[in-house]
Parts: structure tokens; C-alpha cells; sequence
């Protein structure tokens, strides 16, 4: 992304190129590198389109939900791509001459994560467990049901037994082997990430809202505002999250996920002292005591001049987050106070995996690894984000 943009002026071709394939207007104009980002996506989206299409899983709102659930983002995602391409491509257009002297926050901060490895290595882990997740029907295995090839609820199969396929190894029927019902550890790996990833991100979004919104109250009114929100998160943070976490699910077990999304969101307040000490600082500049002193409303303070300054510290704190909350997921789980037996997640399949340790290795194995992998690209992604969100740390 910090290749520099042609001299040449826009030509109508490049946009007629980039319309027939996002990124042939790039290469047109020889930025290869941008050219790459957009075709990379393109062809794996490309890739999950064929697979759809081939087990007949493509499907729109009169078929099963998870079916159009991913088709329908599949073509959202290949939407954006070919009109980001084109946006990019007249945005650099309209700013060859000042790109090279004027550059934004956002900007340098883009340039120095793409000369990050491991940065890249991080978010390119995310992506492709995002991507896994997403489009979970599309990648899974299938047979046929209700007299139509290919067409399977992807729970239902996911979750489907077959007792003769008993702990059976890897083999190109069971690429990964199968459980102690018979069930495809592939298949499970795939759905687990999409329950996975879903409980840990709405929790944590939910953590960073609440949390960020009452540390920029605190920090920015200070006084009796301060002090009554920060002794209450001292006593929620008094306790120890997971015993809480266990209480509060042991107290209403009919919940489910939404029970354990909300539990996670509400007890994970640790953003609000990081908001608050960033909001400490950034109220005593001299922008916001003059926004102050012309009569500027305080939400528009708030919004416009403080939280954008102290937005970097929440990004990198809700990236390591997420990554805790999986651990938190599956270890739950694993003790039976998680996600529900019946629903695929990489914590159940280890809760399952503890009885046949020396007899099915790969039913404890895999999905360690998918957890082990997960954390670590969102770990080093946050602190990738840390050191380029921060200049002072390079």
C-alpha cells in the first residue's frame, strides 16, 4: 500500500479494466502492489464461489440460513472489493501530487503496519479464520438429504453421527478422522470457528462499548462522575472474572450462547481504565480547552476531539481481547459451562477429546491447535497495532 501512484493521468480504460476485474486498472498503471491486494481476496473469494456452487450450497433467503447467510455475503464482499478498487484507483488519481507531502495519522500509521511482518502474519491468520468462519457451508464436507445432492443443514451435519466411522484416523473420507459418534473433526473445526469467533467478538465489542464509553465519562468529567464509576469497576474487578463468569452462567444455564455473550460483554470492563487514563491527557490539550472556551457542546467534545485521540489504545486493547475471550469460550466449554454439547466448538471437542487422549490423538490435537493459532495471530496483531498506532514505541 505505500507503492507510489503512477504519473500518468486517469485513462478511461483503467476504469473499463478495473469493472471487468478489480485490480486490472491498477496493473494498467503499473502499481502492482495494490493491484495484488485486491486480486489476492478476489481469487480466494473466487476459490469459496466455485466451492459453493459445485455442492450447490449457494443459496438466497428461500433456502437454509447458514446457505444464505454466506452467499449473501460472499456477494457483498466481492461488491465491496470491485468498488473499493474503483474508489482507490480515482482517489489516487486525485491526490498524486500530495500524497508524498501530505499524509494523515491513518495513513502513516497503514505505511508502517505494512512494513510490519509480523503484523501481516497476524492479520493474515485473522483473515483466513475469519474467512473459514464465514463460509462454513461452502467448506464442509456434504451428503446428500431430503433427495437433493448436496443439500445438508450445515449444523445438523456438522452434528450428524455415523457409529461405523467410529474413531476413525485421517483418510481422504475424514481428512482430520472422526469423534467418538463418528462425527468429522474438519467438519467441527469449521463450524467451531464460526461459534468460536462470534461469541468472542460480540462479547468483546460489547466490552469495548460499555467499557470505553464509561472510562470517556470518567475521564473526561472526572470528580463524583470519576470516582463512582471507577469504585464500581473495582468491585466488579475484585472478583475474579472467571468465578464470576461461572456463577452468573450456573445461575441461568437455559441462555445458551446469548447468556455467555452478554456475561463475557459485561464483566470484561478492563477497557474503561485505559480509555479513562487516555482521556485524562488528551482533555487538557489545547484544541479541546479552546473548544471549551468557545462553548463547543460537550458531546460534540467528546466525539469530534477527545475519543479519536484515545481511539488507538481501544483498537489494540479489543484486538488482544478477542483473542482472550476464545481462550475464555473454550475453557468454558471444556468444563461444561459453555456453548451447549450439541452445538460444534473447538472447547467442546476438547471436553470430548480427554477421554481418548492415547487411543484418538487428532480429536485433542486439532482443535488445540485451531485455538493455539487463533490467539496467537489476534496476540500478535494487537501488539503489532500497539508499536504502529504509537510512534513514540518505534
Amino acid at each position: 500500500m505505500t507503492e507510489k501512484t503512477s504519473s500518468r493521468g486517469l485513462r478511461p480504460i483503467d476504469i473499463v479494466l478495473s469493472l471487468i476485474l478489480p485490480g486490472l486498472g491498477h496493473v494498467a498503471r503499473g502499481l502492482w502492489t495494490r493491484a495484488i491486494v485486491f486480486l489476492i481476496p478476489l481469487c480466494a473469494l473466487g476459490a469459496t464461489l466455485g466451492l459453493g456452487i459445485s455442492k450447490q450450497r449457494v443459496s438466497w433467503i428461500g433456502g437454509p440460513s447458514d446457505y444464505w447467510f454466506s452467499s449473501g455475503a460472499l456477494f457483498a464482499f466481492l461488491l465491496a472489493i470491485w468498488a473499493f478498487a474503483i474508489w482507490d484507483l480515482i482517489r489516487g488519481n486525485k491526490r498524486q501530487d500530495e500524497e508524498q507531502y501530505l499524509r494523515g495519522y491513518w495513513q502513516m500509521t497503514l505505511q508502517r503496519f505494512s512494513r510490519d511482518p509480523k503484523g501481516i502474519i497476524g492479520f493474515a491468520i485473522i483473515l483466513l479464520v475469519l474467512h473459514v468462519a464465514i463460509f462454513a457451508p461452502f467448506l464442509t464436507s456434504g451428503h446428500s438429504v431430503r433427495g437433493v445432492p448436496g443439500y445438508v443443514s450445515p449444523v445438523q451435519h456438522a452434528i450428524k453421527m455415523n457409529l461405523t466411522a467410529f474413531l476413525k484416523g485421517p483418510c481422504a473420507e475424514y481428512p482430520l478422522g472422526s469423534d467418538n459418534y463418528g462425527r468429522s473433526i474438519i467438519d467441527w473445526l469449521i463450524f467451531g470457528a464460526r461459534v468460536e469467533l462470534g461469541i468472542a467478538v460480540v462479547a468483546t465489542l460489547l466490552n469495548m462499548l460499555l467499557g470505553g464509553f464509561l472510562g470517556l465519562l470518567g475521564g473526561y468529567f472526572r470528580g463524583v462522575t470519576d470516582a463512582v464509576l471507577m469504585r464500581i469497576l473495582e468491585v466488579i474487578n475484585s472478583i475474579p472474572f472467571l468465578v464470576m463468569v461461572i456463577l452468573v452462567i450456573s445461575l441461568w444455564p437455559e441462555g445458551g450462547i446469548t447468556t455467555l455473550m452478554l456475561v463475557l460483554g459485561i464483566f470484561g470492563l478492563q477497557p474503561a481504565r485505559i480509555i479513562r487514563s487516555e482521556v485524562l491527557s488528551v482533555r487538557e490539550t489545547d484544541y479541546v480547552l479552546s473548544a471549551k472556551a468557545i462553548g463547543v457542546p460537550v458531546h460534540r467534545i467528546l466525539l469530534k476531539y477527545v475519543l479519536p485521540n484515545a481511539i488507538a489504545s481501544l483498537i489494540v486493547v479489543t484486538t488482544m481481547s478477542i483473542g482472550v475471550n476464545i481462550i475464555v469460550v473454550a475453557g468454558l466449554s471444556f468444563l461444561g459451562m459453555g456453548v451447549p454439547p450439541t452445538t460444534p466448538s473447538w472447547g467442546n471437542m476438547l471436553q470430548e477429546a480427554q477421554d481418548y487422549m492415547r487411543t484418538a490423538w487428532w480429536m485433542a490435537v486439532y482443535p488445540g491447535v485451531a485455538i493455539i493459532v487463533t490467539v496467537f495471530g489476534f496476540n500478535i496483531l494487537g501488539d503489532s497495532l500497539r508499536d504502529v498506532l504509537d510512534p513514540r514505541l518505534r
